[in-house]
């Protein structure tokens, strides 16, 4: 379609629905006549109720242990260093406490002997809490970047952490598209690398955090070394949900972003739209499976928007804003009188 054309059919839409009220955050609904709805190629098409087993594609990467090996070698080194400084500053202390007795009976030491003594505990105790500050840094920058099962296991030294030092496993990071989330991954999930091959992946925790870029949740996997496959290596992972249930699958070409969140545009009577939030879905090749019992309003037999929906989206977003301050200029009117 040439840009003047789709710049003076998104102009007109707006202008139909620039009456209606729109709330902050929310899109107007639309309304557009025959012309305008073979215009702009607008076409629908009719949900039907699915029995699905929702299936997650998660995008992967391989890690590189080395930062946790390393780490947890930091947190073991200043783990004896902060024990070291406890047993200096308990020699210390004891060292000035003798030194206090003997000066105070019949001054069997010097004064001089005495501040030498009180000064080597209190070096002794600011070297303590230096060194316990270290740890306590260590231990809580490896619960930030690593969650508490791993951290706790590079801590102990426990699995799977001489694995991941021998090669014998290697560590996934696995990412969910942005808005999804899953409340209990599960404990097996299916990986296929950029060549085709297949490998299984075992569930090890959440992560505490997001890869840089990807908005969705996290979590670490553990791969068999026994696959080869090198550091950085991207990976395709699918992940399988909940339990069988019913629910519709929107395409993708129906649906569109809006404030971070997906919505479509239903067809309330002919010629009518209204954006509705998927609420909570699983994304599949096939497009957005929508669980009955989620929190979304589109159901079996309605007609969402699969040809159109990005223009409908850019006449109700622009409509919107020009809505609230015709509104606003309206209330200023009534206010002069």
């Amino acid at each position: 379609m040439p840009k003047r054309v789709l710049q003076r059919l998104v102009a007109a839409m707006a202008a139909t629905i620039l009456a209606r009220a729109a709330v902050a955050g929310a899109l107007a609904p639309i309304a557009l006549d025959s012309q305008a709805l073979s215009a702009g190629h607008i076409r629908t098409t009719e949900l039907k109720r699915l029995q699905s087993a929702p299936q997650v594609t998660a995008y992967g990467v391989v890690l590189d242990p080395g930062a946790l090996v390393t780490l947890s070698s930091q947190v073991a080194a200043a783990r004896g260093a902060a024990a070291a400084a406890r047993a200096k500053a308990a020699l210390a202390r004891s060292q000035a406490r003798r030194a206090t007795g003997l000066y105070r009976i019949h001054h069997n030491i010097s004064k001089a002997a005495l501040q030498i003594a009180q000064s080597g505990f209190e070096v002794a105790q600011a070297g303590q809490a230096t060194a316990a500050a270290r740890l306590v840094q260590l231990k809580t920058r490896m619960l930030a970047h690593w969650g508490p099962k791993l951290s706790a296991a590079a801590r102990s030294g426990k699995a799977p952490l001489p694995g991941l030092e021998s090669g014998a496993s290697a560590l996934v990071e696995v990412n969910l598209p942005l808005g999804q989330a899953l409340a209990h991954p599960p404990e097996i999930a299916s990986a296929t690398t950029p060549e085709g091959q297949k490998v299984l992946l075992h569930l090890l925790s959440r992560a505490p955090r997001t890869a840089a870029g990807v908005a969705g949740q996290s979590v670490f996997y553990l791969m068999p070394a026994r696959n080869s496959i090198p550091i950085g290596t991207p990976l395709s992972v699918v992940l399988e949900t909940a339990a069988r249930g019913a629910g519709v699958l929107v395409p993708q070409s129906a649906v569109v972003w809006h404030e971070g969140k997906p919505l479509a545009f239903r067809e309330t009577v002919a010629g009518s739209f209204a954006g509705v939030p998927l609420g909570s879905f699983f994304v599949s090749s096939d497009g957005y499976f929508v669980p009955e019992r989620g929190e979304s309003s589109l159901h079996p037999g309605d007609r969402v928007v699969t040809a159109g929906a990005a223009l409908l989206y850019s006449a109700a977003t622009q409509a919107a804003p020009a809505a609230k301050t015709a509104k606003s200029g309206k209330a200023d009117d009534d206010g002069d009188d």
